[in-house]
């Protein structure tokens, strides 16, 4: 498609705005998609608005205060209510988002959407509109634009987009309509319908592009392994733990996949805590005692340096291996890269600083990735240029069984499950938003007390005030809440050394507080006791059954609050799993199972299940009409929504695509 600029509307200024949202191109103007419908009615007298209920309001402005130039840089708009028969007052408050202040210095009537309190009659950070605009009414569809560009500016060029798509007929005609029904829908159930359509165009492309690369390759080992008959058992005698059953049956696994004649492709599977650490090091226990050598590759320095010391512990004058990171000095970093490349160190820990031109290895023999969903193609192909070919990667996210028998049936998967006696430490409470300022003063109240606590959040920013629970928002509203706490924010779209600075601040204990999105849900080990998980329903809950694994780790009692924001019956019984279960395996499918195609952009960017490209969420509504999709339809999809016709596009997709095997 086009450069973003050739679109009409579309100027320097505008294309500057698009860019710092992500988009640079007509489709990916498409491909932006929106975080949420809301089904509109026509505006009603603020003392009428259904408490706990989102509603349209419609008022006249009276007054209007200053953006204040410190602090949270909030004004507030006074109004008079034009629906109630007397004019009752009602005020609208904006913090950080001082551009919203011109709209109303001129006066007028407004139209505003929001969550209501009964007898509140305070808005923060409301949706608006002008009275006579025509965008509040029928569905309301909110976008995360961040305040970068005006909503009537936005709509307009989607619609600009969709018309460029439809004039390309074929192909791109087809999916012109699906977006028109995604971006314009006439209802919140047509919007579902075409958004379980293109979450399962997303899926089968991603699963054409993982087969195309697997077929691709020569499946054939060149190197070999000179393993003992009985390594798992050798390996298992210098460990401190008895390992369980799954853990040595996956251990097998791998000793198989080593010892026989194509490349090993595999995936542990295994929930918080069931003791995927021991296996991966297994992997790197049989390349070692071949003469060969491993790399480990972790997504996060403060893991890979877990990782290393465990090792170092467990196999120290037995196996060498060293720990290489952004953070390694100099002539450490040196002695490491000379070890590897005269095959002196057998092991390598580290982040993506392994796939430096400067590293080489003398014989690398096998990869094992960590998280791989934080990865994709080119790192993995990366290191098979270095020369590894075998290659084992692990998984938080328990893969549903359904999922992998309906769509994976080709991929090597290591399930490893907890000991059957194990006993949990952590207990699980679904909170109201009526009981929701009381959590955060029992949570204040126990990290003044020395107690370490997360609390996440379902996303960075507000999305054009729609959702009050951003990290930002939340950070700035609880100020006064959370004084004398040490706190930080901590996001993904942070530099790396600032959230390693602040994952390690929390590690240390020097920080007794985190208000993070789900950034935290990567398995390193803290202290903390206290998990709470704003929004929750907005999560899927696989993911929050990993959220809640980064409490209790040391074996001490903790809890995980799940902050639930509606009422709905779905939404507790889905949250009352996690109350009840403690298995991740049947966790994962029971959220197969309980997500329909109205949750759909709920859980998007919650790390379960996703598709490879929009990061859709995979329901059993998806899987079905994934299945159902005619032969090729996936290798088409790929091709659109790599950007172009031609079978090149595909890889440009894969490096997306690649998490596919893992997430689902």
């Amino acid at each position: 498609m086009s450069d973003i600029s050739r679109l009409r509307g579309v100027g320097p200024a505008i294309a500057e705005k698009l860019d710092a949202l992500g988009i640079r191109s007509a489709r990916e103007l498409l491909f932006f998609l929106p975080s949420g419908y809301t089904d509109l009615g026509d505006p009603v007298a603020v003392s009428d608005a259904e408490d706990g209920a989102f509603a349209l309001v419609k008022g006249s402005v009276i007054s209007l205060t200053k953006p204040s130039p410190r602090g949270k840089r909030g004004f507030t708009v006074r109004l008079a209510d034009c629906l109630d028969g007397r004019g009752a007052p009602f005020t609208v408050t904006y913090y950080n988002q001082p551009y919203f202040h011109s709209a109303f210095a001129g006066g007028g009537e407004f139209v505003f959407l929001a969550k209501f309190r009964a007898g509140e009659r305070s808005l923060v950070n409301p949706v608006f509109d002008k009275a006579d605009g025509d965008k509040l009414g029928g569905v309301f569809v909110s976008y995360p634009l961040r305040g970068l560009i005006g909503r009537r500016t936005f709509i307009k060029l989607l619609r600009e987009a969709i018309s460029a798509e439809r004039a390309e007929g074929g192909e791109a005609e087809q999916f012109a309509e699906l977006f028109e029904k995604v971006h314009f829908p006439s209802s919140v159930g047509e919007a579902g319908e075409a958004l379980t359509r293109l979450a399962a165009l997303d899926l089968a492309a991603g699963i054409a592009v993982y087969k195309a690369s697997v077929v691709r390759g020569d499946k054939s080992r060149h190197g070999c392994y000179d393993l003992p008959q009985d390594i798992v058992g050798e390996y298992v005698s210098l460990l401190p733990v008895t390992p369980t059953q799954s853990q040595l049956a996956a251990m097998r696994d791998i000793a198989a996949d080593l010892s026989g004649g194509e490349k090993m492709s595999r995936v542990v599977s295994g929930d918080v805590g069931s003791g995927k650490t021991l296996v991966a090091f297994f992997a790197a226990y049989a390349a070692a005692r071949a003469g060969r050598q491993c790399a480990v590759m972790a997504p996060t320095e403060i893991l890979a340096t877990q990782h290393a010391a465990k090792f170092e512990k467990l196999f120290s004058g037995k196996i060498s291996s060293g720990l290489l990171t952004a953070s390694t000095g100099a002539k450490e970093a040196q002695d490491i890269l000379r070890g590897l490349a005269d095959g002196t160190l057998s092991v390598a820990f580290g982040t993506q600083s392994l796939l430096s031109r400067r590293v080489n290895f003398r014989d690398l023999a096998t990869a094992v990735i960590d998280e791989q969903h934080k990865f994709g193609v080119a790192e993995r192909a990366e290191l098979q240029n270095k020369g590894a070919e075998d290659v084992l990667t692990l998984t938080a996210t328990p893969i549903p069984r359904s999922l992998a028998l309906a769509l994976y049936d080709d991929i090597a998967v290591s399930r490893i499950v907890k000991r059957a006696d194990a006993v949990t430490n952590i207990a699980t409470r679904i909170v109201t938003d009526a009981k929701l300022e009381d959590l955060i003063a029992y949570i204040a109240s126990e990290c003044r007390a020395g107690k370490q606590a997360f609390i996440v959040c379902p996303s960075i920013r507000d999305s054009e005030g729609f959702e009050t629970l951003s990290a930002e928002s939340f950070a700035g509203a609880h100020e006064d809440r959370l004084a004398g706490v040490s706190y930080a924010v901590l996001h993904g779209r942070m530099s790396a050394d600032a959230k390693r600075e602040r994952m390690s601040a929390f590690a240390s204990g020097e920080l007794s507080l985190l208000i993070a999105t789900s950034v935290v849900e990567v398995g390193v080990d803290t202290k903390a006791s206290i998990m709470c998980v704003l929004g929750a329903d907005k999560f899927g809950l696989a993911s929050l059954h990993q959220l809640r694994g980064r409490v209790g780790r040391d074996g001490s009692p903790a809890y995980c609050f799940l902050h639930m924001r509606g009422r709905g019956e779905k939404a507790a019984r889905r949250l009352d799993v996690l109350c009840r279960e403690t298995d991740g395996n049947k966790i994962a499918e029971s959220d197969l199972e309980l997500r329909g195609a109205g949750e759909l952009l709920g859980a998007r960017q919650s790390g379960v299940s996703a598709t490879p490209c929009l990061s859709l969420p995979v329901t059993a509504a998806v899987i079905n009409a994934c299945r159902a999709l005619p032969e090729g339809e996936g290798k088409r999809a790929a091709e659109f929504f790599a950007g172009s016709g031609a079978i090149s596009g595909l890889a440009e997709f894969a490096e997306k695509a690649a998490r596919i095997t893992l997430d689902s």
